[in-house]
């Protein structure tokens, strides 16, 4: 079985639970987050532009973002690349 292909006109290939940190996240950036619990987050778009207090809701958050940073009140993201 091959590797899978990752590109931007397919849905996610790779799925992980984020851990806080104001750090790039693993695989670079994302094509979206999954969030279990809505609330607020700290987010580094892909330009290291940093915005804080972003708005998440519960399921599928269609955002492309390079680090999910310290702080924010919501729980249970996951990175979808």
């Amino acid at each position: 079985m091959g590797s899978p292909v990752n590109n931007t006109t397919t849905s996610a290939v790779v799925y992980q639970l984020v851990t806080k940190a104001d750090a790039d996240l693993p695989n670079s950036t994302t094509k979206a987050l999954l969030v279990g619990t809505a609330g607020t987050a700290n987010l580094m778009q892909p330009d290291g532009t940093i915005q804080t207090a972003v708005p998440l809701q519960v399921g599928y958050n269609p955002l492309q973002v390079l680090q999910v940073r310290t702080g924010g009140t919501a729980t249970d993201i996951w990175a979808l690349y």
